[in-house]
């Protein structure tokens, strides 16, 4: 069976409203005959699973009145939450039994609004009345099985009646609601919000979350207050949901002064000591349904004003277990562990404890009778601040290791070493109540050096390899060290004896100076001679002199054919006397360099030579296995003839094709050794 015609829903109206209206223009004397015409319980009309069974009687489409309906939202909290006009909201929030409607609502139009079915809803802000929820006629409750929206069971219109007045208060919190409900409250009631001095992001809340918020501060301010486990919200009491209205205006309104003055009063009364002082006691509940039912991410707005007054106006202690907490708390909070302070101040080995017993640090200590009995070191921030401030001042005259490197362009370990040379003047981070295991160099010292070098105004110039000149950077790897040579050339160059000549930017900071190769020399330090006689070379300046590259001196030396200098120490350049590399150049030239000389293959020609007949000196190559370099007696180089170009190219070809035959003969004498026979040649027919 279906209805005579279809009645069209309302937007805005509530589904018992609408039920409630479609049976008054059908004639019915109230929802519970279409329960009848539908064949179902009296209970079944809101059901999900007989939706399409009313939709059908009701000449409605399914999913439409499924959209008129307060329905169950899927997932695990099914039955706690429903869909309110396209919102989620909590099924706790609905009122069932005892319905409210506004009087002068329902003469400018008998329609039973949506919004009237939420239970924190006591006043209509478009009318400024409260609602009603007892007939004023026959003294009993509202219900929905009525003949009409505006008729009570009694007969009575309530069209007739004339509701009582209310405060600027209640107008103001209920308008806030149908406005976050999609109605638009009067234009009075949007000054009365503007008063208030509500939140801003108060506003911004989606309904659900708005209606958990007003729930949870209107209880702030009851007898007992919040208690651990909150008793669930009583959606038919008319009074009691104004008492939490009128409540929750008292501690929103010119926000945030009134809660911080609640959270104030929950303080013990008199001076306390800050270690007698619990927090889960005095602010538990609080504490707890705050983080637990208005999250951060919806009620930042709350957190923030909760978290200030424990930062600002708690006294006590705030220990570890406070896990819901912002690091602003724990880096803000009045007193502060041992431990942390140790963090905080990048120090550690105890120094906050011997500032705790020299009385630099203000501080108490606590027993803590929980699991076993320990003592805890709680120092005051202010204390503690002023405490980093005075070490901040003082380690302000030094700079620490990395800008150091960054000022001079040495590596860390070599900026020590000079430091340790007395070059600069440093303290070890723990001496000084300095974070741990750092060195902190006087900045006035580091700066000193680096103006020294700066001063001289060097251009800056080319640079490849150490020559007649040398940059700080090679001289400290081949000749001077990083010890009493290196601070020698650094305290001449501040004096002003030693002069750089240039710059390059190929190496940082003072590293990349350039001085006279010949200067710096004077300085390498060298075991049991105080004063040098003669000059000496490194391996790579000993190569430059003879014209081949450095691993060949290091041949040489391994023939003994030139000889290293004692004195050596490692992690410095070995050194051979000049005397004795001019010597073997005055006497031998390479056949590399003649090759160069006269634009001809190095290889060739000295393959031409041994063949020839002519004595070489062959030196290996301790880098190349079977390789080796040869040297030609300067007064046999004068009396041969070197060949031509030409020449060494046609000895060449002919050597390559002997190489071809000869590895030819050796794989068909290999291959006819493996087969047992001779290998067939083959010719090839050319057209």
């Amino acid at each position: 069976m279906r209805l005579l015609f279809r009645v069209d829903p309302i937007p805005g109206e509530s589904p018992r409203g609408y039920l409630c209206r479609a049976a008054h223009e059908h004639g019915y004397s109230g929802p519970l005959a279409l329960a009848e015409i539908a064949g179902l319980p009296r209970s079944g009309l809101e059901r999900d699973d007989t939706a399409e069974q009313i939709a059908h009687v009701l000449r409605l489409e399914p999913e439409e009145w499924r959209t008129l309906c307060y329905r169950h939202i899927n997932g695990r909290t099914r039955f706690n939450q429903r869909l309110f006009c396209g919102q989620r909201i909590s099924s706790d929030d609905l009122n069932y039994r005892c319905p409210r409607v506004c009087p002068l609502c329902l003469k400018e139009c008998a329609t039973w609004w949506a919004v009237w079915d939420l239970g924190l809803v006591t006043t209509c802000p478009i009318h400024r009345c409260r609602l009603l929820n007892r007939c004023p006629a026959c003294k009993k409750g509202l219900v929905w099985q009525r003949p009409a929206v505006h008729k009570c069971r009694c007969g009575l219109d309530f069209r007739t009646v004339t509701p009582d007045a209310t405060t600027d208060d209640l107008v103001a919190i209920n308008a806030v609601i149908y406005r976050a409900a999609g109605l638009s409250p009067s234009a009075d009631a949007e000054l009365d919000v503007a008063d208030t001095g509500f939140p801003r992001e108060m506003f911004e809340l989606r309904l659900g979350a708005l209606l958990r918020l007003i729930l949870f501060v209107g209880a702030i301010r009851e007898k007992d207050g919040l208690r651990r486990k909150q008793r669930p919200f009583s959606a038919t009491d008319l009074f009691v949901a104004t008492e939490i209205d009128r409540a929750a205006v008292a501690i929103l309104r010119d926000w945030p002064k009134p809660l911080r003055e609640v959270l104030r009063h929950m303080l013990p009364p008199g001076s306390v000591h800050p270690a007698a002082l619990n927090f889960s006691e005095i602010f538990g509940n609080f504490y707890r349904h705050l983080f637990r039912v208005l999250p951060r991410s919806e009620f930042g707005f709350l957190h923030d004003v909760f978290e200030r007054f424990v930062i600002e106006d708690w006294p006590g202690l705030i220990r570890g277990q406070h896990r819901y907490f912002s690091a602003a708390v724990r880096r803000n909070s009045p007193w502060v562990a041992a431990g942390e302070a140790e963090r905080i101040a990048r120090t550690g080995g105890g120094k906050i404890l011997d500032s705790v017993h020299e009385g630099r640090l203000e501080a108490l200590f606590v027993t803590v009778r929980r699991r076993g009995c320990r003592t805890e070191c709680w120092i005051r921030r202010e204390s503690l601040n002023r405490w980093i401030t005075a070490r901040d001042a003082e380690l302000a005259r030094y700079m620490s290791r990395r800008e150091a490197r960054g000022a001079l362009g040495l590596t860390i370990s070599t900026i020590v070493r000079v430091a340790a040379a007395g070059a600069i003047r440093y303290v070890e981070g723990p001496e000084q109540n300095f974070p741990n295991g750092c060195f902190f160099f006087l900045r006035d010292d580091v700066m000193k050096i680096k103006q020294a070098f700066e001063r001289h105004g060097c251009p800056p110039m080319e640079y490849s390899k150490p020559g007649e000149i040398i940059t700080l950077r090679h001289a400290i790897k081949n000749y001077l060290g990083r010890d009493s040579a290196f601070v020698a050339v650094i305290r001449a160059v501040i004096d002003g004896s030693l002069v750089p000549v240039g710059y390059t930017k190929r190496f940082r900071g003072i590293t990349g100076y350039l001085f006279r190769t010949e200067d710096l020399r004077k300085y390498r330090p060298v075991a049991e001679v105080r004063v040098r006689p003669e000059t000496f070379l490194n391996f790579r300046e000993a190569a430059f002199v003879l014209g081949v590259r450095s691993n060949i001196v290091r041949g040489l030396v391994a023939q003994g054919l030139l000889g290293v200098a004692a004195g050596y120490r490692n992690g410095l350049a070995k050194l051979i006397a000049e005397k004795e590399v001019q010597l073997f150049a005055d006497a031998y030239v390479s056949t590399s360099v003649l090759a160069r000389r006269f634009r001809l293959n190095s290889g060739s020609l000295a393959r031409h030579l041994k063949e020839s007949g002519t004595p070489l000196l062959a030196i290996p190559n301790p880098d190349v296995e079977r390789g080796h370099a040869f040297f030609l007696r300067k007064d046999v180089a004068v009396q041969i003839k070197l060949p031509s170009r030409r020449i060494l190219r046609e000895e060449a070809q002919s050597r390559m094709k002997a190489d071809r035959k000869k590895k030819w003969a050796e794989y068909r004498q290999a291959r006819e050794s493996a087969e047992g026979k001779p290998m067939r040649r083959v010719r090839m027919k050319h057209r």
